[in-house]
């Protein structure tokens, strides 16, 4: 028999509020690994709320014990995904232990969320609701939430110094709301170990840290590159391009592309550019002192993109493209290619060239033909205007 708690409208005004804010997220970028991972992390946190709700609301112990076992469960997963997305934000780092093995990372999460929920045995009854009898489950969600701080402080640490200015405070603002979860949890552990009866809404503290991380990602927009107008002087003649058109540069070197951009940005027009090729050598030859450039390596850091992300790449120029008529320059197809699926690399670039056209912006794609089979090359023109010597 289950008979809800007076607190039941609270623990359900969490539960929706927490995975409506994820929803809402997840639609402002579908694409985004980052957003998907929110969404995971707010639905946990939304599922949590209700069996919290569970947990004071069902009439036996048989019950209670269940409903406790799942929600020990789904807060270990809850903060295994919090610890994996505070590596993703602001830029992708590799975690502490398993570097980038996701699945290895996962299958420990999940093996360690199923031995803590097994720890609960038997169920006493107090005013609250119901809890273990022993203080083993207790004692092991401590722990694990303490070492859930510690990487969240070790991970800050490691990335802190390739920080600099606005993007150091976002990493703080976002290790911060990630952190709230687990000491709302601990603080209301530790009152209840020392007598201090409150009500156990463990989901009060999710709530407020999926909100801060929702703000700092759509507020700051920290997956999607500034938008920067800087004039720069193009270096020598270049072909006229056309608004709304999608063109393949066949040459050995990108000059010619890279020159092609330099002529649009002079006319007023934003660039995102992405490419092989350091930054700093793009920055100094072509006065490139603000325009975003995100740069193609497996070496993390920022303003860098692994280049079996396909995904994330999307996600960035969709949303640049989106804020308004630009130029998107990549040079580098041929690395994209070689650490990922043709096909992927081919809707990457199909999606791509369809919001170009929508939004009345500007694709260039810098390839080496040489490098190229007949069949890639043959799809790459179908697809583009072909700009060559």
């Amino acid at each position: 028999m289950v008979e809800l708690s007076p607190l039941a409208p609270a623990f359900l005004l969490l539960a929706f509020s927490e995975i409506a804010l994820g929803s809402y997220v997840l639609m402002k970028g579908r694409l985004s690994p980052v957003n998907r991972s929110f969404f995971a992390l707010t639905l946990l946190a939304g599922v949590g709320s209700v069996l919290d709700l569970m947990v004071v609301s069902v009439g036996s112990e048989q019950q209670a014990a269940w409903t406790f076992r799942l929600l020990v469960f789904l807060l270990i997963v809850e903060v295994g995904v919090a610890y994996r997305l505070s590596t993703m934000i602001p830029h992708p780092i590799p975690m502490i232990l398993f570097g980038t093995n996701r699945w290895a990372y996962e299958l420990s999460v999940l093996g360690i969320s199923l031995a803590t929920a097994l720890s609960v045995g038997d169920m006493v009854n107090d005013d609250l609701g119901w809890v273990p009898a022993s203080d083993l489950p207790f004692a092991l969600l401590a722990f694990l939430l303490t070492i859930y701080l510690v990487l969240l402080t070790m991970t800050l640490f490691r990335r802190w110094s390739g920080l600099q200015g606005l993007k150091k405070r976002q990493a703080v603002v976002i290790t911060g709301a990630l952190a709230i979860l687990a000491v709302v949890t601990l603080a209301i552990m530790t009152m209840a170990a020392f007598g201090i009866e409150v009500p156990r809404i463990y989901g009060l503290g999710e709530l407020v840290s999926v909100f801060l991380v929702a703000y700092g990602l759509l507020r700051y927009q920290l997956l999607v590159p500034p938008r920067v107008m800087e004039p720069s002087v193009p270096h020598r003649p270049v072909p006229s391009l056309v608004k709304g058109r999608a063109y393949l540069f066949e040459f050995s070197s990108p000059d010619r592309m890279f020159e092609s951009v330099a002529h649009e940005m002079a006319g007023g027009m934003s660039a995102f550019i992405i490419a092989r090729t350091h930054p700093d050598q793009l920055r100094a030859k072509y006065q490139l002192m603000h325009t975003p450039i995100l740069w193609l390596a497996q070496t993390p850091g920022p303003d860098r993109m692994d280049p079996s992300n396909v995904q994330m790449l999307t996600h960035m120029t969709m949303g640049f493209v989106r804020k308004g008529s630009s130029v998107i320059a990549m040079e580098g197809l041929e690395y994209l290619m070689l650490n990922n699926d043709l096909n992927k690399v081919l809707r990457f670039l199909a999606q791509l060239r369809d919001e170009v056209i929508v939004e009345g912006s500007i694709l260039l794609v810098s390839v080496d033909p040489r490098a190229l089979t007949e069949r890639q090359r043959a799809i790459l023109e179908r697809e583009m205007e072909v700009v060559k010597e």
